[in-house]
C-alpha cells in the first residue's frame, strides 16, 4: 500500500504543485486540506503516514493543527512548509509536534525530508493493537479512561512564579513578623 500524505495549505496552487512533485517521485496517495481545521479532521479520520502543514492558514493555524494532530497521533511525522522561518519559530514548532520546519523556497529539502521520514516510519516496528490478551476481572468496577491533561494556554512562567513555586523553599510562616 503506498504511503498516504496529507497536504494542508490554503493556497490550491501550492497543494497541486506539492501533489505533482511528490507523486512524480514515488507512488503515494495524496490527501488535501484547505485549512488547519480540515487538516486536523482529515488526519484524525484517515491516519496519513505523514502530514505537511502550512503555518499561516485560516480557522486553525499550522502550529495549533500540529499540536492537535500530534496529541492523538504522536508517531505520525509532521512537516511544516512555510514562507515564515526563524530560529524561534523552529523551536516553537518542535514543541507542537513538528519534526521539521522547511521554507517553501526549498522544495528539494521538503522532498528529501518526506522521503527520509516515510522510510524511517516504514522501517520502525509497528505496535500490535493486541499485544496483551484481554483480562477479565469479574465483579471489578469499570475503569474510566484517563482524561488528557488540559492544554497549556499560559505563557512562560515569570521568574516570580518560579521562585514562589520552588520546591526547596519552606512555606511562609504565618506567625512571622
Amino acid at each position: 500500500m503506498p504511503p498516504r500524505i496529507l497536504i494542508a495549505d490554503d493556497n490550491p496552487v501550492v497543494r497541486t504543485t506539492l501533489r505533482h512533485l511528490l507523486e512524480s517521485l514515488q507512488a503515494c496517495e495524496i490527501l488535501e486540506a484547505e485549512d488547519g481545521e480540515e487538516a486536523v479532521a482529515r488526519a484524525l479520520e484517515l491516519h496519513p503516514d505523514l502530514t505537511i502543514l502550512d503555518l499561516a492558514m485560516p480557522r486553525v493555524d499550522g502550529l495549533n493543527a500540529a499540536r492537535k494532530i500530534s496529541q492523538t497521533l504522536p508517531a505520525m511525522p509532521i512537516v511544516m512548509y512555510t514562507m515564515h522561518w526563524s530560529p524561534h519559530l523552529e523551536v516553537e514548532a518542535m514543541k507542537y509536534g513538528v519534526r521539521k520546519l522547511i521554507l517553501k523556497t526549498r522544495s528539494s529539502v521538503l522532498v528529501s525530508t518526506v522521503q527520509e521520514l516515510l522510510a524511517a516510519r516504514a522501517s520502525a516496528p509497528q505496535p500490535s493493537p493486541n499485544v496483551l490478551p484481554p483480562v477479565s476481572l469479574e465483579g471489578a468496577p469499570p475503569v474510566e479512561p484517563a482524561s488528557p491533561p488540559p492544554a497549556d494556554t499560559s505563557s512562560a512562567a515569570s521568574p516570580e512564579t518560579l521562585e514562589a513555586n520552588a520546591p526547596d523553599d519552606p512555606p511562609p510562616d504565618p506567625n512571622a513578623a
